[in-house]
C-alpha cells in the first residue's frame, strides 16, 4: 500500500478537513525515499513509546508535514511554499526532540547534522524535479522564509496550527467537528508586522483555541514527556559510544529500526532500557538532587498561541489577549508556570 493510502482513518479525515481536494502535484514527492523515510518517525519523539499516556497515537513527521502542505494549500495558491511546507522536515534524525538531546560529547567531531540541502541534493528525484521545474533549491531549504507557514510565538502560522489541531484531535481533547468549528472560522490577514497570519472571525472560538494551545502545550513540557525523552536520548546515546548506530543513522533509519537494532543487540544494559520504555510510567520531582539518583532538569519550549481576531466591524484585527481578560490571564499564568524541578525515574542501570 502507498503512504496515503496506509494512513488511519482519523489521520485520513483530519487532513481531508484541512483540504478537501488533494493537490495531485503533492503525490509524486509522497513516493520519494527520503520523502517516506520520515513516516517512520513520531511526531511526539518517541514518547507514545514509553508508559506515560500522554498522547498514545501514532502521527508520523510525514503526517504533520503533509498536514502543514494540504492547510497552505487550503489558504494560497504559491506551489513553491506548499512544497516546501511539505519537505520542511524531511532533515529530521529518529527519535526527533528526542534526539536533539543527545548530548555533543557523544558524536565524533566529523559527524555533521544533515541539512535539507543535503536530503535535497542526495535526491535523485528531488533534485531531478528541481531542476527540470526551473525552482531554486534554496527557495526549498527554508521554509521559514514563507511567513504563513512557519512564524515565531505566539503568532499563528500553519506549522502551529497543524501541531495543535492534530494533538487536540488524536488525544481525544477535541472532537472532529469541534476541530472543524475552528479551521472554518479562519481566513489570512496581514499582522501588525505587515506579514500574513491566520485570523479569527469569532473572538469565542479564538479564545476556545487559545485554551486549546495551552492544554496540549503543557503536554509537551510535563514531566512525563521530559523524562520520556530524556530516557530514549540516554540510550540512543549509549547506542552511539558502543558503536551501535552512528550518528548518521539516525538520519537513515526509522525509530522502529533504531529501537530494534538496540533490542537485538548483545549489549544487555541498552537493550534492557528498550525493553524498559514502555514500563517508564514514573517520574519524581526534588527542589534539590537527591544523592544516588540520576536527577536531572530539562528545559523545554512554552507552545502556545495568542491568536489574531478581527473585530469592529471588519477595520481591523487585534491579538485575544488585547481583548480577553480571561485570555490574557490563562497566557499570564502559563508563562509563569514551570517544570523546571530535578527529576528522576526508578529505572537504573
Amino acid at each position: 500500500m502507498t503512504y496515503l493510502e496506509n494512513r488511519n482513518n482519523s489521520v485520513i479525515a483530519l487532513h481531508q478537513l484541512y483540504c478537501k481536494k488533494f493537490p495531485e502535484y503533492l503525490k509524486d514527492f509522497l513516493k520519494v525515499p527520503e520523502v517516506l523515510r520520515i513516516n517512520g518517525i513520531e511526531q511526539n519523539a518517541g514518547i507514545d513509546y514509553s508508559g506515560f499516556h500522554i498522547y498514545k497515537y501514532r502521527y508520523s513527521i510525514l503526517d504533520h508535514s503533509l498536514g502543514v502542505a494540504l492547510i497552505l494549500n487550503n489558504f494560497v495558491s504559491n506551489k513553491k511554499q506548499i512544497i516546501a511546507a511539505l519537505l520542511h522536515d524531511i532533515n529530521v534524525p529518529a527519535f526527533l526532540y528526542s534526539s536533539y538531546l543527545i548530548e555533543k560529547s557523544n558524536f565524533r567531531k566529523e559527524d555533521d547534522e544533515l541539512s535539507t540541502y543535503d536530503f535535497i541534493v542526495g535526491s535523485n528525484k528531488l533534485f531531478e524535479y528541481f531542476f527540470k521545474n526551473d525552482v531554486d533549491i534554496s527557495d526549498m531549504c527554508d521554509y521559514t522564509k514563507y511567513p504563513l507557514a512557519y512564524n515565531v510565538r505566539p503568532k499563528l502560522c500553519a506549522h502551529r496550527l497543524e501541531y495543535f489541531l492534530h494533538t487536540a484531535y488524536l488525544t481525544g481533547m477535541y472532537t472532529l467537528e469541534q476541530i472543524k468549528e475552528m479551521y472554518d472560522d479562519l481566513f489570512v490577514t496581514a499582522n501588525e508586522d505587515k506579514m500574513p497570519e491566520f485570523c479569527f472571525r469569532t473572538p469565542d472560538i479564538a479564545k476556545e483555541f487559545c485554551h486549546l494551545t495551552i492544554e496540549c502545550g503543557k503536554k509537551y513540557r510535563s514531566y512525563e514527556a521530559k523524562m520520556a525523552m530524556k530516557f530514549i536520548a540516554d540510550t540512543l546515546a549509549a547506542m552511539i559510544r558502543r558503536e551501535i548506530i552512528t550518528r548518521k543513522d539516525l538520519y537513515t533509519y526509522s525509530d522502529r529500526v533504531i529501537m530494534d537494532m538496540g533490542l537485538s543487540c548483545s549489549d544487555k544494559r541498552i537493550s534492557d532500557r528498550w525493553k524498559y520504555l514502555t514500563n517508564l510510567n514514573k517520574v519524581y520531582t526534588k527542589f534539590n538532587p537527591i544523592e544516588g539518583k540520576k536527577c536531572f532538569k530539562l528545559k523545554s519550549e512554552l507552545r502556545y498561541v495568542d491568536p489574531l481576531v478581527r473585530l469592529f466591524n471588519n477595520d481591523f484585527d487585534l491579538r485575544l489577549s488585547d481583548i480577553d481578560k480571561v485570555a490574557k490571564q490563562e497566557i499570564i499564568d502559563y508563562l509563569n508556570s514551570d517544570t523546571d524541578l530535578y527529576m528522576y525515574g526508578d529505572y537504573e542501570d
